[in-house]
């Protein structure tokens, strides 16, 4: 009798402070498109991520300073090939129940699931059957993954995988709510376990969000509302008229405007982006060489504001011990393209999600390609539904995408062009290379991971199969009257410690 009065005299606070909160300003972002589902294992937008990372928490998360820490896990320890996990009970559903070890072991067996087909499924074929389960052959009971008790997960794995708790960050790795993942006009009724709760799904327009009251964080969180803005400079008039107060992409030719408020932010990205040479030209070596000696690197820095410019590797330059880049030979394209020929125009295919910088960039490397090498291409922008399912039957003959990484780690980036990662568009198949790849997932200690990652990176360029775009910044603008956001490398946005000055 006394729990349940002192649970009722709990819920009432939670309620009342909830209601409080309801009524503060909320902070406001924008997608650049409306998400499909509320479901992390069957999205394979990146744009979903700021949603996902509301609504969801695993057991580890990524701080952009402090790096990888215990979430809803209160420890983790290995012992040969297996992980065990203590759950930490401070982390609880939005109804108040706590998060048990077996919404761990559901979530992972939905996601391993040949049924559900998910995109994100290698994610964890380290684990022990994942594979053989994978290809229909064992039950997803069989995964090497279970609860002995409420609080403690084991992990059993058939490979070596020293990357595994940061790909426990990802939201598709956590634990599967117990009303299971429901459609948008329902997901308001969905019992979640991140920061925040869905409390309205407007059609067409946004998300409202408020604070779960079980999260634990003592931060007085205000409401959130996420806007499906797909231009942006639309996002930024809605800025500038305080209608949002964090704006995801500022665009290059607005910096110089912005670079010296303190709303302008600039974090390093670990993506990986680049643009990529379709099979049409996969037996056309020389033209591939005409292709990607004969773009002027260094001048795009003076359009464009990136950390280093393309034909340097996209992923952070702490990946590799140095930064081996490709580079620019007028000679050498005008050689290359006597070898290749007379050639059709080439498609150049890119999403129109990109926004106004990837047009631009687009443009820059068709007159690249024309003034120095005196091949045509046509520019082909895309919806991004679209222009996925183009790449997934056959990618173009030239194309430009960009891979949200799921962890920090240049194995993120390499594994891309692997042999079955499913975002290997240019079907790139060289046994070395996924040589190299494995080799640099098993090295031992900073330096040699680091000399792995640079020379299986000098393998995937010398094959001029892509031109890799340099490493980049999010560029952002942020209202200084909201502080204790966090946007990592990754571009997950951390509202959990999220608080409104008082003026």
């Amino acid at each position: 009798m006394i729990k349940t009065i002192l649970m009722a005299l709990a819920l009432l606070s939670v309620t009342t402070t909830a209601d409080a909160l309801s009524e503060a300003e909320p902070f406001r972002f924008h997608m650049f498109t409306e998400s499909h589902s509320v479901d992390p294992q069957i999205s394979s937008s990146p744009n979903s991520n700021y949603l996902f990372h509301m609504i969801y928490r695993g057991l580890y998360s990524f701080h952009s300073r402090r790096g990888l820490e215990l979430a809803g896990a209160e420890k983790c320890e290995r012992e040969n090939k297996r992980l065990k996990c203590v759950l930490n009970d401070k982390y609880r559903w939005s109804n108040g129940d706590v998060v048990k070890a077996r919404d761990y072991v559901n979530s992972f067996r939905r996601l391993i699931d040949p049924q559900l087909a998910s995109v994100s499924a290698p994610m964890i074929f380290a684990l022990k059957n994942a594979r053989e389960i994978w290809k229909g052959r064992k039950p997803t009971a069989e995964l090497g993954i279970s609860a002995p008790d409420d609080r403690t997960l084991v992990f059993e794995f058939d490979e070596e995988d020293p990357e595994f708790e940061y790909k426990l960050i990802h939201p598709v790795l956590s634990p599967l709510p117990p009303t299971g993942y429901l459609e948008r006009t329902k997901s308001d009724k969905m019992v979640v376990n991140g920061p925040y709760k869905i409390a309205q799904w407007k059609t067409g327009s946004h998300v409202r969000f408020v604070p779960n009251p079980f999260y634990p964080s003592k931060a007085k969180r205000p409401p959130v509302e996420a806007w499906f803005v797909d231009e942006d400079t639309t996002a930024l008039r809605m800025y500038e008229a305080g209608k949002l107060s964090f704006l995801r992409r500022l665009t290059a030719t607005e910096i110089p405007r912005f670079r010296n408020s303190p709303e302008f932010h600039q974090v390093p990205q670990a993506r990986f982006d680049y643009i990529g040479f379709g099979s049409e030209l996969e037996d056309k070596k020389s033209l591939r060489e005409a292709l990607t000696s004969s773009v002027d690197f260094n001048t795009f820095l003076k359009l464009f504001f990136t950390i280093s410019p393309p034909g340097c590797p996209s992923l952070p330059a702490r990946y590799m011990d140095k930064v081996d880049c490709m580079r620019f030979d007028a000679s050498a394209a005008k050689t290359a393209a006597r070898v290749a020929g007379k050639t059709a125009k080439l498609d150049f295919q890119f999403s129109k999600m990109g926004g106004d910088d990837i047009a631009r960039a687009a443009e820059w490397f068709q007159g690249q390609w024309k003034k120095n090498a005196g091949v045509s291409v046509e520019l082909m922008p895309q919806e991004q539904g679209v222009y996925l399912k183009n790449l997934r039957v056959k990618a173009p003959a030239i194309f430009r995408k960009g891979v949200s990484l799921d962890r920090p780690t240049c194995m993120a980036g390499l594994e891309i062009f692997t042999k079955e990662d499913p975002e290997n568009f240019i079907r790139f198949d060289d046994p070395e290379y996924d040589r190299l790849v494995r080799e640099a997932g098993s090295a031992k200690g900073t330096e040699n991971r680091a000399k792995a990652c640079r020379v299986a990176m000098d393998r995937l360029l010398k094959s001029r199969r892509i031109i890799p775009l340099g490493e980049m910044y999010f560029t952002i603008l942020v209202k200084p009257s909201f502080t204790g956001w966090d946007l990592n490398e990754l571009n997950q946005l951390d509202l959990s410690q999220l608080e409104e000055k008082l003026p």
